[in-house]
Protein backbone atom coordinates (compact mmCIF):
# COMPACT_ATOMS: atom_id res chain seq x y z
CA UNK A 1 0.00 0.00 0.00
CA UNK A 2 1.10 3.39 -0.64
CA UNK A 3 0.18 6.58 0.67
CA UNK A 4 0.71 10.16 -0.33
CA UNK A 5 3.01 12.52 1.74
CA UNK A 6 -0.19 14.82 2.64
CA UNK A 7 -2.23 11.75 3.63
CA UNK A 8 0.94 10.39 5.56
CA UNK A 9 0.88 13.48 7.41
CA UNK A 10 -2.54 13.50 8.80
CA UNK A 11 -2.03 9.64 9.85
CA UNK A 12 -0.97 9.06 13.71
CA UNK A 13 -0.77 11.66 16.83
CA UNK A 14 -1.48 15.25 16.10
CA UNK A 15 1.77 17.08 14.86
CA UNK A 16 0.97 20.27 16.57
CA UNK A 17 1.39 20.99 20.37
CA UNK A 18 0.75 25.01 21.56
CA UNK A 19 2.71 26.23 24.28
CA UNK A 20 2.79 29.26 26.65
CA UNK A 21 5.89 30.06 28.82
CA UNK A 22 4.71 30.21 32.66
CA UNK A 23 6.37 31.52 35.23
CA UNK A 24 7.83 29.31 38.07
CA UNK A 25 7.33 32.04 40.97
CA UNK A 26 3.96 33.32 40.23
CA UNK A 27 2.18 31.04 38.11
CA UNK A 28 1.54 34.24 34.71
CA UNK A 29 1.56 32.81 31.15
CA UNK A 30 3.49 34.79 28.40
CA UNK A 31 3.30 33.87 25.06
CA UNK A 32 5.82 31.40 23.70
CA UNK A 33 8.18 33.69 22.13
CA UNK A 34 8.67 35.41 26.09
CA UNK A 35 11.55 32.74 27.46
CA UNK A 36 13.65 35.45 29.31
CA UNK A 37 10.67 36.90 32.36
CA UNK A 38 7.59 37.37 33.32
CA UNK A 39 5.36 40.36 32.03
CA UNK A 40 3.63 39.94 35.79
CA UNK A 41 6.35 39.53 38.17
CA UNK A 42 9.94 39.78 36.57
CA UNK A 43 10.62 36.14 37.65
CA UNK A 44 13.49 34.79 35.33
CA UNK A 45 12.62 31.17 35.52
CA UNK A 46 10.33 29.85 33.00
CA UNK A 47 9.01 26.54 32.03
CA UNK A 48 6.92 25.32 28.84
CA UNK A 49 3.27 25.02 28.89
CA UNK A 50 1.09 23.31 26.50
CA UNK A 51 -2.15 24.84 25.36
CA UNK A 52 -4.89 23.14 24.51
CA UNK A 53 -5.50 25.10 21.07
CA UNK A 54 -8.91 25.99 21.73
CA UNK A 55 -9.64 30.04 22.17
CA UNK A 56 -11.84 33.26 21.26
CA UNK A 57 -10.98 35.91 19.04
CA UNK A 58 -10.36 39.26 20.92
CA UNK A 59 -9.88 41.37 18.26
CA UNK A 60 -9.22 41.24 14.53
CA UNK A 61 -7.60 42.97 11.41
CA UNK A 62 -8.30 42.24 8.00
CA UNK A 63 -4.73 42.17 5.47
CA UNK A 64 -5.82 43.74 2.00
CA UNK A 65 -1.87 44.19 0.98
CA UNK A 66 -0.05 41.50 2.18
CA UNK A 67 4.14 41.41 2.24
CA UNK A 68 5.31 39.28 -0.30
CA UNK A 69 5.53 36.22 1.09
CA UNK A 70 2.00 36.22 1.43
CA UNK A 71 0.75 37.79 -2.11
CA UNK A 72 -2.66 35.53 -3.34
CA UNK A 73 -4.00 34.79 0.55
CA UNK A 74 -5.37 38.09 0.74
CA UNK A 75 -7.72 39.37 1.96
CA UNK A 76 -7.06 37.45 5.41
CA UNK A 77 -7.84 37.77 8.94
CA UNK A 78 -5.46 37.85 11.63
CA UNK A 79 -6.47 38.04 15.32
CA UNK A 80 -5.15 38.25 18.57
CA UNK A 81 -6.50 35.04 19.90
CA UNK A 82 -7.16 34.79 23.77
CA UNK A 83 -6.97 31.04 24.38
CA UNK A 84 -8.84 29.24 26.90
CA UNK A 85 -5.87 29.18 29.72
CA UNK A 86 -5.58 32.98 29.67
CA UNK A 87 -2.71 34.02 27.14
CA UNK A 88 -3.31 35.90 24.22
CA UNK A 89 -1.69 34.73 20.84
CA UNK A 90 -1.85 36.59 17.39
CA UNK A 91 -2.36 34.18 14.85
CA UNK A 92 -4.31 34.13 11.04
CA UNK A 93 -7.59 32.66 10.86
CA UNK A 94 -8.94 30.88 8.61
CA UNK A 95 -11.92 29.86 6.95
CA UNK A 96 -13.75 33.39 7.54
CA UNK A 97 -15.13 35.28 5.62
CA UNK A 98 -13.35 38.76 6.37
CA UNK A 99 -16.68 40.86 6.31
CA UNK A 100 -18.15 38.47 8.52
CA UNK A 101 -15.80 37.81 11.42
CA UNK A 102 -16.67 38.88 14.83
CA UNK A 103 -14.92 39.69 18.65
CA UNK A 104 -15.83 36.66 20.53
CA UNK A 105 -15.69 34.03 17.66
CA UNK A 106 -14.56 30.81 19.01
CA UNK A 107 -11.55 29.20 17.33
CA UNK A 108 -9.14 26.22 17.90
CA UNK A 109 -5.19 25.83 16.41
CA UNK A 110 -4.44 23.87 13.77
CA UNK A 111 -1.47 22.78 11.57
CA UNK A 112 -1.30 24.94 8.45
CA UNK A 113 0.95 25.80 5.52
CA UNK A 114 2.16 29.64 5.69
CA UNK A 115 4.01 30.25 3.51
CA UNK A 116 6.26 29.03 -0.29
CA UNK A 117 10.37 30.01 0.63
CA UNK A 118 12.10 31.42 -1.92
CA UNK A 119 14.07 27.97 -2.20
CA UNK A 120 10.57 26.17 -2.47
CA UNK A 121 10.97 25.50 1.07
CA UNK A 122 7.36 24.84 2.39
CA UNK A 123 7.10 26.46 5.94
CA UNK A 124 3.89 25.61 8.20
CA UNK A 125 3.09 27.00 11.31
CA UNK A 126 -0.31 27.45 13.75
CA UNK A 127 -2.92 29.27 12.66
CA UNK A 128 -6.56 28.96 14.08
CA UNK A 129 -10.02 27.88 12.29
CA UNK A 130 -13.58 28.59 13.34
CA UNK A 131 -14.55 26.21 15.95
CA UNK A 132 -18.09 24.28 14.90
CA UNK A 133 -18.27 22.81 18.85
Amino acid sequence: MTVSAIEFSRLGPPKLHLFAMKCDKCGELSPWWERSHCYKCGGDSLSEFELGGKGEITNYTVVYYPPREFLGQEPYVVGHIQMDEGVNLPAPVMGVDPDAVEVGTRVSATLRRMKLGHEGDIYYSYKFVVDDD
